[in-house]
């Protein structure tokens, strides 16, 4: 259902879950969790805090990619600030909806708080209920008041954000659809069951060992920022969800055509990939060498939406993965006499080089290398 459509009658009832703050205005920050703060939820969940800190979630507000995009059009930033900072007291100004994007109704917030606004999608913005703090074990010993809370391990604590399409205004979109295409996937998992894997530890000090969720997020594993060494370590056993293979002949006759096979495989996802934000893109770079270094052929492929944003936002084009899908492109050369070498680069692209350029992103890390490949053909006698 997009804005224009709908009215709002209250400051906690929305249309859409990203159209009013996840704890509203006027909420009570359950007793025995301080100020409510990560660094609060810190002082006894420490290893969870951890992980949280080196996520995307924590810097989903400090993100300047998000800062650049959000100051393109601040009267309409309201919306996207109800799901990078999802407390109404991470946002200095409350916005209720009135119909309109651009007009909403407007007021100081008495209850801001800029340190907590920094922390971007912090604990509460999972874990707050009415009533207390959501858990899934009913046996926990806390400080605070517990609400026990299967949902918080469902898709529905995703979806809140990363299901958010709605045409606002002719050149105004907002299409992140992940929910929908996990639903049409059907893969039989939950968001958290590849997102937050699962890991036998101490979740509180003092507590005893049991399973929980990891509190990373990694996705496409481009940071908002560079890593820290440390934080680096944190993903260092990440299966990124789509993975590459060469398939290319040991040998061929000197003369004959040689066809190299680059499968995209996408096999770890629920949802296509990649998905999210529509500004993100595969490349896949691959070349083929002969013995004196020349270049006999190259091929470039991307893999992701195309949008023409002005003067209306319409999607061109999307050759985004399937789960499951062996996606195959091919390139074909003559075979030298000497042995030829197979470069292949496979790369996840967060924004372009020519977007992050014109929102002067310098040394903002656009991008990562998923996987690469090496092959060798050498000539048949």
């Amino acid at each position: 259902m997009g804005l224009a459509a709908v009215l709002l009658h209250g400051w906690a009832h929305a249309a859409e879950p990203w159209e009013a703050p996840r704890m509203p205005a006027g909420a009570p920050v359950p007793p025995g969790v301080g100020d409510g703060s990560a660094a609060a939820c810190g002082s006894c969940h420490p290893a969870i805090a951890e992980e949280w800190a080196a996520s995307t979630h924590a810097h989903a507000w400090s993100d300047r990619q998000f800062q650049a995009e959000r100051a393109k059009d601040p009267a309409v930033a309201w919306l996207c600030d109800n799901c990078h900072t999802p407390l109404a007291r991470q946002q200095p100004v409350l916005a209720r909806s009135t119909g309109s994007p651009r007009a909403p109704e407007r007021r100081a917030n008495p209850d801001f708080s800029p340190a907590l606004q920094a922390e971007g999608v912090t604990c509460l913005s999972c874990h707050w209920r009415p009533g207390g703090i959501a858990a899934v074990h009913a046996d926990a010993a806390a400080p605070h008041p517990l609400v026990v809370d299967p949902s918080l391990r469902s898709a529905d604590t995703c979806t809140g954000c990363h299901q958010a399409t709605a045409r606002l205004e002719p050149a105004l979109v907002c299409t992140f659809d992940t929910g929908a295409e996990w639903l049409a996937a059907n893969p039989g998992r939950s968001c958290v069951d590849c997102h937050m894997p699962r890991v036998t530890r101490a979740h509180a000090v003092g507590a005893p060992p049991r399973a929980g969720g990891r509190h990373l997020w990694p996705g496409a594993l481009i940071p908002k920022e560079p890593w820290s060494e440390a934080e680096a370590a944190l993903f260092a056993d990440w299966v990124p969800g789509v993975a590459l293979r060469v398939e290319a002949p040991a040998s061929a006759r000197p003369g004959a055509p040689v066809t190299v096979r680059l499968h995209l495989l996408h096999n770890g996802a629920g949802h296509r990939v990649p998905s999210g934000d529509p500004e993100r893109f595969l490349r896949l770079e691959a070349e083929a060498r002969g013995p004196d270094g020349a270049v006999l052929a190259r091929t470039g492929y991307r893999v992701g939406q195309v949008w023409e944003w002005w003067p209306e936002a319409r999607r061109l084009s999307d050759n985004r993965l399937h789960p499951g899908e062996d996606r195959v492109v091919d390139f074909t050369f003559p075979m030298p006499s000497g042995p030829v070498s197979i470069a292949t680069v496979l790369e996840h692209h967060r924004i372009s080089a020519a977007n992050a350029a014109h929102h002067h992103l310098d040394g903002y890390p656009t991008h990562r290398r998923v996987a690469e490949s090496a092959v060798t053909i050498r000539p048949a006698p």
